[in-house]
């Protein structure tokens, strides 16, 4: 414990800078910092000496930064879902109909990309959203090495971007239009 409260002298504050270096408000770059290291102290048997710390936390601060991005996102479409109208007087924002209308067909457009995924690539990008998992666990399960997940999910993520393109360029075309 005394070495984990060392640990955590040392690196809470920088954490914190890199937080509100990324845009990251001071609150929620203080709330981050919490929650990265209870989440290490919860996995602190999982951690191989052999990895270097910093490397390590880092990575712990980028996915948690990843994870609130994500977080938040699922939030606001929900609230979008919730909310009883929209101003009808800005030209930039869709008509409540609209905007169901536009979520459906992305969402029907995502769940198309991932249906062209092989079942290794959809295994990856579905880990890959998985949060507070033993990583390292679920590979030895699967019979992965770590390159051959970062290889099956950039894959995922290339071939749902490109399947992706053409929802997002209609959308473009429909804006320049009104």
């Amino acid at each position: 414990i005394e070495a984990f409260m060392i640990l955590y002298q040392r690196f809470a504050l920088l954490l914190m800078h890199l937080f509100v270096k990324w845009g990251v408000d001071l609150n929620s770059a203080e709330d981050l910092v919490q929650k990265i290291f209870i989440s290490l102290w919860r996995q602190r048997k999982n951690y191989r000496l052999e990895s270097c710390f910093e490397v390590y936390l880092y990575r712990m601060a980028r996915n948690a930064l990843y994870d609130e991005i994500r977080r938040s996102h699922r939030i606001n479409a929900k609230n979008i879902k919730k909310q009883p109208k929209f101003e009808s007087d800005t030209h930039d924002i869709l008509s409540q109909p609209e905007a169901e209308l536009y979520l459906k067909e992305l969402t029907d457009a995502l769940e198309k990309a991932k249906a062209k995924l092989t079942d290794k690539q959809l295994k990856a990008l579905e880990v890959s959203q998985e949060p507070d998992i033993d990583l390292h666990k679920v590979l030895k399960e699967l019979g992965w090495s770590v390159e051959a997940y970062k290889s099956h999910l950039k894959r995922a993520r290339t071939q749902v971007s490109l399947s992706l393109t053409p929802v997002f360029l209609e959308e473009k075309k429909h804006k320049k239009r009104q």
